[in-house]
């Protein structure tokens, strides 16, 4: 996106701000290599402890609204007097919703760029006792006591303009209160490389196998005894597979897993697989797969747009932590791509892997990723000069 805004703006100053390390279970930093200035964002810079793994709770230890306070004065130095635009893929905790107070301080607008697919627009309700406790008690903490700011929806934060993946998407934000005019639709500028490997070669032998690694128990996104007996089933759908045809299989790390989070997995493997830790983005990797196999990630919707066959291996609707977690799963179950449950089917899919492709639902994966073709970098960089040019001649 950077690059794209650099060549349409090629005289002006781009600042990345990486909040990654504000990130309480993984921290760390974000890999960029585009044009301009990166400044790293530190908790301890504007007095943020980790007590806990839970932000509100952080927040309320560290002094509640009076660190918010010096997040924001925080965030004002970061973001420079002179900035005339904000771009920002999230919006909802309160790093984000401080750089964007910081940025109206300044002067600047704010722009949403929708940041993938799977977004849900409003919440639904949460299914895990401890997540209903924290739902409870926001209402709370935010409007009772106000010992802390609020956390807006998703897309929700008062921006001057929202860059919505596909016209869907937009419905749904102005179904949820945003003006139509606030709202345009520019597509997901990371899919852009997906365009380009759509040439899938006819699997051969050995059937290079593709498995993503999602650590949602270690994120408390699906309970952790749920996560392993999935992961035991694949397993032995794997094992069988690799009896009967030659696999070569590659586990692919999330980027921001922690720890391992396919231990289960690589202990009921009767054959050795390849490691990849995910440091390359998945458009780089995906050439030499044949198949995919995934639970609920968007790297699997990422791996259909490159035209590579996906197989799904769900985990049960009752082990999600939340509603619209458990929703991306039954999304992707329900467009054409085969499901697998059991270790047979798993052995199933696997055994015809390279015959007749899936029927895919082709309407229902633009709904969620608008069009990919290679050029909604360029689209919504267009989208974003727009307000730098509003703002640079309205300060003229």
């Amino acid at each position: 996106m950077a690059a794209a805004l650099a060549e349409y703006l090629p005289d002006q100053a781009i600042r990345f701000v990486d909040t990654q390390p504000f990130n309480l279970r993984t921290g760390g930093t974000t890999s960029y290599d585009g044009p301009g200035e990166i400044l790293r964002a530190h908790p301890d810079a504007c007095g943020l402890k980790r007590y806990t793994s839970s932000w509100s709770a952080n927040m309320v230890l560290s002094g509640g609204q009076a660190v918010y306070r010096r997040m924001i004065d925080y965030a004002a130095g970061l973001i420079g007097a002179d900035a005339d635009v904000l771009v920002t893929c999230h919006d909802r905790i309160y790093i984000e919703t401080a750089m964007l107070h910081a940025a109206r301080r300044r002067g600047a607008a704010t722009v949403l760029l929708q940041e993938g697919p799977f977004c849900a627009i409003g919440h639904g309700a949460p299914r895990s006792r401890l997540l209903r406790a924290k739902a409870l008690a926001a209402p709370l903490a935010t409007r009772l006591l106000r010992v802390l700011p609020p956390m807006p929806d998703y897309g929700m934060a008062g921006h001057d303009r929202v860059i919505a993946a596909s016209e869907s998407y937009r419905a749904r934000w102005i179904a949820a209160g945003l003006s139509p005019e606030t709202v345009v639709v520019g597509g997901i500028p990371r899919f852009d490389p997906l365009a380009r490997l759509r040439d899938a070669r006819p699997a051969g032998a050995p059937l290079r196998v593709l498995y993503l690694v999602q650590p949602f128990a270690a994120h408390g996104k699906v309970d952790a005894a749920a996560a392993h007996a999935v992961e035991r089933v694949l397993a032995a759908g794997l094992n069988a597979a690799a009896a009967a045809r030659p696999i070569a299989l590659t586990i692919r790390s999330h980027p921001r897993s922690s720890g391992d989070d396919a231990a289960v997995l690589r202990a009921g493997l009767a054959f050795a697989a390849n490691e990849d830790r995910g440091a390359a983005p998945l458009e780089t990797v995906l050439p030499e797969a044949d198949l995919v196999i995934g639970h609920y990630s968007s790297g699997m919707l990422e791996a259909l747009l490159a035209n590579r066959p996906v197989v799904c291996v769900p985990v049960p609707a009752t082990a999600f932590a939340e509603a619209a977690e458990a929703e991306k799963q039954t999304w992707l179950t329900g467009i054409g791509i085969p499901v697998a449950s059991t270790a047979g089917e798993i052995t199933a899919v696997l055994a015809r892997a390279g015959g007749v492709p899936e029927a895919v639902d082709w309407g229902k994966v633009g709904e969620e990723v608008g069009t990919v073709d290679g050029h909604a970098a360029a689209r919504c960089a267009g989208l974003i000069v727009e307000m730098v040019t509003r703002r640079v001649t309205n300060r003229a």
